[in-house]
């Protein structure tokens, strides 16, 4: 039976869309969830979630901020639930699942494909942003001054008639 801890970092409509998959892909397993301190009345309904554990922070998901009652805790997986194909938006739970002892780590989008992700494909995922980020921008750096000029002469055209 695997043990399988899943990390709440979606709401919990998307995790009721996510169960089955999980469920029905690591069956028989002993399903966890961790969760922050707001969300324990809500996790309390599923009964397939075993245990329940309480993420003590009141800020996101931190690598630098473990849970001291997982420390001696082994998973055979770490589920991470995202809101989108690819886990963009997600990189602060992926990171903070490294804090986690597991022998697997994936990521169940929100069409529930699970995928398996590694610390390396996390960093590359952040580059990839990153250099998004400054394409867009120096994008919007170089069109601005155009667009401006081009309304300014707009608004003047406007002006005379």
């Amino acid at each position: 039976m695997k043990n399988i801890l899943i990390i709440r970092s979606v709401s919990f409509q998307q995790l009721d869309l996510n169960l089955p998959a999980i469920k029905e892909k690591y069956s028989p397993c002993k399903l966890s969830l961790l969760t922050h301190e707001h969300g324990v009345k809500l996790a309390e309904k599923y009964s397939d979630i075993e245990n329940i554990f309480i993420y003590p922070y009141k800020d996101g998901f931190n690598l630098a901020d473990k849970v001291k009652e997982l420390s001696d805790i082994n998973f055979d997986v770490v589920v991470v639930p995202v809101t989108n194909i690819n886990g963009g938006g997600f990189f602060n739970v992926l990171k903070f699942s490294k804090s986690i002892n597991s022998k697997e780590r994936v990521m169940c989008n929100v069409i529930s494909e699970i995928k398996s992700f590694t610390i390396g494909k996390i960093y590359c995922m952040e580059v990839k942003t990153a250099i998004m980020q400054i394409i867009s921008l120096l994008g919007t750096l170089i069109i601005s001054p155009l667009v401006l000029i081009i309304l300014l002469l707009k608004l003047k055209g406007i002006e005379k008639k």
